[in-house]
């Protein structure tokens, strides 16, 4: 899934896209918004990574580091429906943005690991909170308008730039460049290399 986004930005940087802005059909704020729109996708593929690892953390599926035990006695559960409908409690969601939720609920259904180590997924969460939440920022100011969605984007951008951005509009982020990379890229390959590297430390 975190393919399919690093896609969408590929799309944004390809020739066919060159084409039809000699034509003048695209304006820079309606290149911004492609940006907002791709990186929506991202975020929303991150977010189910972070479901279907978790998901199959309660079925007893296996990593790299290992298998999570249940906090509670009794077997894993039988299918990823069983699962699912451990974590929802009767609700018909529930949000994978927020990093606090998210160790609280591994925290609820397993066992430490050997030496008191945290499960894997856990561990990441908790060892990037901050930069995850600044992240989810981004997405939540691409959708809202609200006074405190700006409010935390500026703070995002000033975490990861160093700045804010007129009318604290994500687009114009995501196509800055990132200057603490050598080379220089964009934010958005930033969040696309940050993210699927996260998840890829999960499996």
């Amino acid at each position: 899934m975190l393919a399919e986004a690093k896609m969408a930005h590929s799309v944004i940087l390809s020739g066919e896209q060159s084409k039809i802005l000699s034509r003048g059909d695209w304006t820079p704020t309606k290149i911004e918004y492609l940006y907002e729109l791709a990186y929506l996708r991202l975020f929303a593929a991150w977010e189910a990574t972070l479901e279907s690892v978790f998901l199959r953390m309660m079925c007893g599926y296996s990593t790299r580091r290992g298998r999570a035990e249940h906090l509670k006695s009794g077997p894993h559960c039988r299918s990823l429906h069983d699962a699912e409908t451990t974590i929802l409690r009767g609700q018909r969601y529930v949000l994978w943005h927020d990093t606090g939720k998210i160790i609280t609920r591994c925290q609820t259904h397993f066992k430490p690991r050997r030496m008191g180590a945290p499960p894997i997924l856990e561990a990441i969460i908790s060892s990037h909170q901050a930069r995850l939440d600044a992240w989810a920022s981004i997405r939540h100011r691409i959708v809202h308008e609200q006074n405190d969605a700006r409010a935390r984007f500026d703070q995002a951008s000033t975490m990861f730039a160093g700045r804010t951005y007129p009318a604290s509009r994500p687009g114009k982020f995501l196509k800055d460049f990132d200057k603490s990379s050598t080379p220089p890229k964009t934010w958005i390959e930033t969040a696309i290399n940050e993210l699927t590297g996260l998840a890829r430390q999960m499996v």
